[in-house]
């Protein structure tokens, strides 16, 4: 029994050690959404989306996604809203713009108008933004 104890203890022992060097290796780091400077940017044709990307926005079109993609010095930010029901809708940027360790991209989704003809059966509305390189994180809101 005493060995059985001795070898749990010991197993424990390196746990906990192996957490703490775990722990050792992360930090916490806060991004800056503060403005520093607007950005330019294109919105992309759905034929000049990057070869690339075209792949990745179709196995995630069915869930809210982001993500980039860097190519030749400029960078591209794809943004979806997810499967909606019907057609119509569109996304708008409200703001773009870099701050001290982040690019802020703000979008608002807008939905069908009144009365405005729908492609009958689900849609899946993203948009895909060029602008100049940067490896800074993407935060969108």
């Amino acid at each position: 029994m005493k060995g059985d104890e001795r070898g749990l203890r010991g197993r424990l022992g390196l746990l906990w050690i192996l957490c703490l060097t775990l722990l050792a290796g992360c930090s916490v780091r806060t991004l800056q959404t503060e403005k520093l400077r607007d950005l330019s940017y294109e919105e992309v044709e759905e034929e000049d989306v990057p070869e690339e990307m075209r792949g990745p926005i179709d196995e995630r079109k069915g869930e809210p996604f982001v993500f980039t993609y860097a190519d030749k010095g400029e960078l591209f930010i794809a943004r979806g809203y997810g499967e909606q029901k019907t057609g119509g809708y569109k996304i708008q940027v409200t703001e773009f713009y870099e701050s001290e360790n982040a690019i802020v991209l703000k979008t608002t989704f807008l939905g069908p108008e009144p009365g405005e003809h729908r492609k009958d059966g689900p849609a899946y509305p993203y948009l895909v933004l060029r602008t100049e390189y940067s490896d800074k994180d993407v935060l969108t809101e």
